[in-house]
């Protein structure tokens, strides 16, 4: 009976879980570089658990995962799955580097595989207007996270293969985004999805720092002021966000904002290097700034999932008593 229990808590493991813990791991990195290692260990540890639940999920659960990914907005954010393993993939890289990177190669592999049927499930195959939404850039610009952590794995033409497609799905999609966004109604039980926005032009900052030694300071800039402007968009939402009752659709905002305050960073490092030191001063607060307001969201976004759990646990055990 208990295991039966356990198994149906699996199988309604929602998928927006996976793309809070890409969220989550990135924040972690952040702390790391700021020298807080046991942050980082405990991130991953517990983004591993999520990572192995949701793979018995899918072995032990086809038929329930199928439908999933055949409804276009889980199944744009079932690309959070291959993301976590590339991250997963660089932190275990440290201790077994053949390991580290089978994973991360397998991350990489995967999500380019998940792009392909995505666009034919969902472009190919027929565009519907109510589910074009941002949650489209976590499976078009998810696969950027490759490059993001992947500086260890020595793979430089893919790291340049990558942040190229990147850019290039970034500028494709977004005027037509847009579009959408102004002229059609974002449905309530999808509004947080508009938060996602922030999220590619975020990773082309940091990937194009992390790949090119001689960057283009144009694309550059013009790159990081697409971050700032989506920042501020995201930002002024967020009473409109907070005004919902939780529900998964919050891990929206994980990852944008992470990845939105490493762009930062590194935009920071950039300046200085290039000796605009007022300038990255300004924007070195500013990135203190988004870490504050991350880790707020972040928090409260995992504790929530948390206590579902816990109210699922309560609940369960009430009805074995019965």
């Amino acid at each position: 009976m208990k295991e039966n229990l356990f198994l149906k808590k699996v199988e309604n493991l929602p998928i927006a879980v996976v793309p809070a813990m890409v969220g989550a791991a990135t924040l972690s990195n952040i702390y790391y570089l700021l020298g807080y290692i046991w942050i980082r260990h405990l991130t991953m540890w517990i983004a591993t658990v999520i990572l192995l639940t949701y793979i018995v999920k899918i072995l032990l659960f086809y038929p329930t995962c199928k439908k999933e990914y055949f409804n276009t907005v889980p199944s744009s954010l079932y690309a959070g799955i291959t993301m976590i393993t590339m991250i997963l993939g660089s932190y275990y890289f440290d201790y077994n580097n053949k390991f580290g990177k089978g994973l991360w190669i397998l991350g990489v592999g995967v999500h380019a595989v998940h792009i392909v049927v995505f666009t034919y499930n969902n472009v190919i195959k027929g565009l519907n207007k109510d589910t074009f939404l941002p949650s489209w850039y976590v499976t078009y610009n998810g696969i950027m996270v490759s490059v993001v952590v992947g500086a260890s794995m020595k793979e430089p033409l893919i790291n340049k293969i990558v942040l190229y497609y990147g850019i290039v799905a970034l500028l494709i999609i977004l005027p037509f985004m847009i579009l959408r966004l102004i002229k059609v109604p974002v449905k309530d039980a999808v509004f947080h999805t508009q938060a996602i926005l922030l999220a590619p032009s975020s990773l082309c900052v940091v990937c194009y720092i992390n790949i090119e030694d001689n960057a283009n300071n144009l694309v550059l800039y013009l790159l990081y002021l697409l971050v700032f402007g989506t920042l501020l968009f995201v930002l002024l939402k967020l009473p409109k966000f907070f005004s919902y009752k939780f529900t998964p659709s919050f891990s929206a905002l994980t990852f944008p904002m992470a990845i939105a305050t490493l762009a930062s960073i590194k935009m920071s490092s950039f300046l200085n290097y290039k000796g605009y030191k007022l300038l990255s001063n300004i924007l070195k607060e500013i990135s203190g700034i988004q870490i504050y307001v991350t880790t707020g969201i972040i928090v409260f976004v995992l504790f929530n999932f948390f206590m579902i759990f816990i109210k699922d646990i309560k609940s369960s055990f009430k009805e074995g008593i019965q």
